[in-house]
């Protein structure tokens, strides 16, 4: 099944079978992944992100848009997003993005929370989206609040990643605070 969002600059669609190497990039570069609260370890916790993205793009009842950023003009692949369906309270989601060095600090995220807001509220009719970053991670933070969404909380120290324990900022939005005519 053929999923697209288009916006200004960028092509939110469905994995494809080369973007496993795209992944496999974004995973290996240490500086894109230091605040990243994904498991992407190794090849094959990459292998089963990629491949869980593949097979919820074939689910008629999608509950997970693991989705491949790629510029409008070249096509290039820019990072990946998703839109994640809570499994028990399902008009809950969450939203994150990863993109390659190059992409940061030119407003590539927020165009991706942008179309993804519209798309969870607007076709899904999703009641709350939330995001979470890492609390050092003040960039995405950033993108977040400019995106409309509202600083919820931090839990402390609740995951080890990679070299030491993890505190996450939590941002979110209601349906009834979102407004895509004024983000």
């Amino acid at each position: 099944m053929v999923f697209k969002i288009t916006t200004e600059r960028l092509v939110l669609g469905n994995l494809s079978g080369h973007d496993l190497v795209n992944i496999q990039r974004i995973a290996r570069d240490p500086v894109v992944m230091r605040y990243v609260l994904l498991g992407l370890e190794d090849d094959e916790q990459v292998t089963g992100f990629f491949n869980r993205g593949i097979d919820e793009a074939g689910q008629a009842d999608r509950s997970a848009y693991i989705l491949a950023v790629r510029t409008r003009d070249t096509g290039d692949f820019a990072g990946m997003t998703f839109l994640e369906i809570d499994p028990v309270l399902k008009t809950t989601a969450e939203a994150g993005c990863i993109l390659f060095r190059e992409y940061w600090a030119n407003g590539y995220a927020s165009e991706i929370l942008r179309a993804l807001l519209a798309f969870g509220f607007g076709t899904l009719s999703l009641h709350r989206i939330y995001g979470k970053c890492d609390e050092l991670n003040l960039p995405s933070a950033g993108v977040m609040e400019k995106c409309g969404l509202q600083y919820e909380g931090t839990i402390r120290e609740h995951v080890w990643l990679r070299d030491h324990w993890r505190s996450s900022r939590y941002f979110g939005i209601l349906a009834s605070e979102y407004n895509d005519k004024t983000l």
